[in-house]
Formats: structure tokens, sequence, C-alpha cells
């Protein structure tokens, strides 16, 4: 984990990596909450597409991902593979590592989601506001 000496921020807290994911699910989070006030909208082909991926997404992250990730690999004998085996298993398994990681992106899905929903239904009233200037 990288460590900055002059950060006043807790080790957990200055990972990189971590930062990146948390800032993503922040990201998403306010993508809900800006569909909902309003501020942005999708096409229903788009947002069908984006839904479908989601789907995707959701569907393999709800397969058992930790069936085998968060088993120690089987590395051989070696000083090398010895000194390896615990660590690549505790990079999958713990507080930071990949499988915590794909839960917390599982969990934000459903946001995403729900603001895709949101953008299409925005588009929609923008459609029929527009179209309704129009007939006039």
């Amino acid at each position: 984990m990288y460590e900055d000496e002059k950060s006043t921020v807790p080790a957990a807290w200055n990972d990189p990596a971590r930062n990146a994911m948390d800032q993503m699910l922040e990201n998403m989070r306010n993508f809900k909450e800006s569909a909902a006030s309003g501020q942005f909208t999708v096409s229903a082909s788009a947002g069908d597409d984006l839904l479908r991926v989601i789907r995707m997404l959701q569907d393999w992250l709800g397969t058992d991902q930790s069936g085998t990730l968060d088993q120690r690999p089987l590395l051989g004998g070696s000083y090398g593979a010895v000194a390896m085996a615990p660590f690549v298993q505790q990079v999958a398994s713990d507080q930071q590592g990949f499988l915590t990681q794909l839960a917390r992106l599982r969990d934000v899905l459903g946001d995403a989601e729900s603001g895709v929903r949101q953008a299409m239904a925005n588009y929609g009233h923008t459609e029929q506001a527009v179209a309704g200037t129009f007939s006039k």
C-alpha cells in the first residue's frame, strides 16, 4: 500500500486504489441523485443498452466469486511460492481486497440501475414537453 508520510489521512484512506473505488462509488450515488433531480436524460435505446450491461455485471457479481479467489493458491514449494501464497490470498479477501471491492461494486450497481431508469423517464418527459411546443 502506498503511504504518503506527509499526509494526515490514516494509511488505509491514503491508498490510491481505495480512493479510486471510493470516488467511483460516490460518482454512482451522485449519478442517481442527478437523475432524480432531472439534471440529465438518456434515450430509451441508450438506456436499454446501459441497463443490459449493468445487469450482465450484476449477474456476474452474483455468482460466487469467492470460491477459489479467497483460497491460498497452490504455487509450489519454493521459498518464493511459500512466501507469496498467503499474500495472494490476503490481496483477494482482506478488507481492501479484490473480493471486498467487488462486493462494494455490487452494492452500488442498484444505484446505477435506478439512475438510468430515472434518466430514461426524464427523457420521455422532455420529449413530451418539446413535442407539446410544436403542436401549438
